[in-house]
This record gives structure tokens, C-alpha cells and sequence, in this order.
């Protein structure tokens, strides 16, 4: 057990390393190092998920999580591929949509073997009006562009991210879950959300410069913090 986790923890340092190079890939703005950089840091990860499940782990958690993450894997690549806008026929903007939906599906799962406790409906209402406030917001972007097609994926992956959401905040009311891995998933869950907030505004409602650098540092940092979340630790 103990050398599982130790081989697990240098793949997540790991992760961490080539997750820094492609950080200072996208500052500098350095395609070719991100096209290998970025995906090489979701394949550490997946390794120290997949190793950390040698040892004492949720079972029903790390059953969804892993393919999540390989979901997610997906996703980056098909939205690092060249296209021509997000809603052209060229783009690869909705497979890789598809693709982390699938990914925060296995999330959701992962996070619910049971239906959320009867308390977490209070986290649902914060959730639901941010999640309704980003959206407008977006829905605007997209219709000032003429992309309207993208109006209803873009909903439905809103809807599925704010799920997500949700189940990693809602595991404060559930018992059975250690303050170290509530911390863990709540963290990364909420990282994971900005990102993709972060994203969305920068495509669709105000583009910035800077915001690429901070997609992709909450991205990676939130992944890592919930497939550390698997473990068990007393």
C-alpha cells in the first residue's frame, strides 16, 4: 500500500511539473510545447489516479473518476486541435463540449452514490443563481456573434458543470466523507467551475489576454485536487 501511494504521489508531482511547463507554454504563447504539455499532464494524472486505486480508495468515486478523467483527456485534445471559430464546421469546440460533458457526468456520479442530502438543497440555490447569472451572460456573447447554434449545448453543459458543482459542495453534509477529502473535491470542483467560466467569458463575452494563463492553472489544479480526492486516509 505504502509504495503504491508513494509511486502515486511522485506521479502526481509529476503532473504538477509538466502542468508548470505548460503554464509557462501558454504565458509564452509557445503552441508547440502546450500541443505536448498539455495533454502530458492529464496522462500523469490519469497514472496517479489509476495508482492511487492500488491502494484504500472510494471504489464507487474512482469507478467514474478515472474515465472522467480520460474524458477530460479528450477534451483537451479536440480543443487544442486548429479550427475556424467556435461554431464553424471546422471547429472542434463542441467535441471537446462533448467531451468534458461526459467528463462532469462521470463527476456527478462519481460523487453521488446516493441522492444528495436533504441540507445541500441551500448549496443548490447559490449554485443555480450563479450558474443562471454565467449563463446570461454568455447567452448574450453568443447571440452578438450570430453563434445561436451553440445556445443549447452551451446550456446543457451549463447545467451538467453546475451539477457537478453541487455534488462536490454537497459532500459537507455527508458523513462518511473525511474534512481532508471534502476540502479536496469542494476545492477542485470550484477550480474546475472557474475555469470553465473563465473560458467561456473569455470566447464569448470579453476576450482577455491574460485569461488563457488562468483557464489552464485553475483547469490543471482543480483536476489534481479531485483525483486526489479518491483516497481514503484516516
Amino acid at each position: 500500500m505504502i509504495c503504491h501511494l508513494s509511486f502515486a504521489n511522485w506521479a502526481l508531482v509529476i503532473s504538477l511539473v509538466l502542468a508548470g511547463i505548460d503554464w509557462l507554454a501558454v504565458a509564452r504563447r509557445q503552441k508547440r510545447l502546450e500541443y505536448v504539455f498539455k495533454p502530458a499532464t492529464l496522462v500523469a494524472v490519469i497514472i496517479g489516479a489509476w495508482l492511487l486505486m492500488r491502494g484504500p480508495h472510494d471504489v464507487w468515486q474512482a469507478r467514474f473518476f478515472l474515465p472522467g478523467l480520460v474524458f477530460s483527456l479528450a477534451g483537451d485534445v479536440f480543443l487544442m486541435l486548429p479550427g475556424v471559430g467556435a461554431g464553424s464546421p471546422r471547429s472542434y469546440f463542441l467535441p471537446g463540449l462533448v467531451a468534458f460533458l461526459l467528463a462532469h457526468l462521470c463527476y456527478i456520479a462519481g460523487l453521488n452514490p446516493t441522492l444528495p442530502p436533504w441540507p445541500s438543497l441551500a448549496v443548490l440555490v447559490v449554485v443555480t443563481v450563479i450558474g443562471l447569472a454565467l449563463f446570461r451572460s454568455i447567452a448574450a456573447g453568443l447571440r452578438h456573434q450570430g453563434q445561436t447554434a451553440l445556445l443549447v449545448p452551451v446550456a446543457l453543459y451549463s447545467l451538467v458543470l453546475s451539477l457537478m458543482l453541487l455534488s462536490a459542495w454537497a459532500t459537507l453534509f455527508r458523513p462518511e466523507w473525511t474534512p481532508l477529502r471534502r476540502g479536496l473535491v469542494i476545492v477542485g470542483a470550484s477550480l474546475f467551475f472557474a475555469s470553465d467560466a473563465m473560458l467561456a467569458w473569455d470566447r464569448f463575452v470579453t476576450p482577455s489576454p491574460s485569461a488563457r494563463l488562468r483557464v489552464i492553472v485553475t483547469y490543471h489544479l482543480g483536476q489534481m485536487a479531485l483525483t486526489a480526492s479518491i483516497v481514503l486516509v484516516g
